[in-house]
């Protein structure tokens, strides 16, 4: 007994399925997590973006005027640099023993004695010696 016989042609059934059908019942912008997710997502997007580009433009303005002012206070700490330099090669050569002699014989007529001008006490023989 033949259950199927050789001159018939056995065939599935099958549906023609094209791109366009399958785009369409699949939907092309389908988002994962639904479309309300997606809208809150923009919503915050839409809030926090402004604030994070406005606070970025204000930290950046901070961080230019630190740097412009650390900038001010390096000149100026070079500057005092040179000046207490100059000021303490001054005071040396005011310092000095031959400005002293010269400023003290000039202003207040603070000489050195010469030789012969000092008188000193001198105890073991009771008499006074020139120096």
């Amino acid at each position: 007994m033949m259950y199927q016989s050789s001159a018939q042609t056995c065939f599935r059934s099958t549906v023609q399925v094209g791109m366009r059908q399958h785009l369409s019942r699949r939907g092309v912008l389908e988002l994962p997590g639904g479309i309300l997710l997606w809208k809150a997502l923009g919503k915050v997007l839409l809030i926090l973006l402004p604030a994070v580009v406005v606070g970025h433009l204000l930290l950046s303005s901070f961080v230019d005027n630190t740097e412009e002012s650390l900038r001010a206070a390096d000149d100026a700490h070079y500057n005092l640099i040179i000046a207490n330099s100059l000021l303490k090669s001054e005071r040396l050569q005011l310092l000095s023993p031959a400005q002293v002699h010269a400023v003290a014989g000039d202003s207040l007529s603070l000489h050195t004695p010469e030789k012969g001008q000092v008188r000193v006490y001198n105890r073991t023989t009771g008499q006074f010696q020139y120096l």
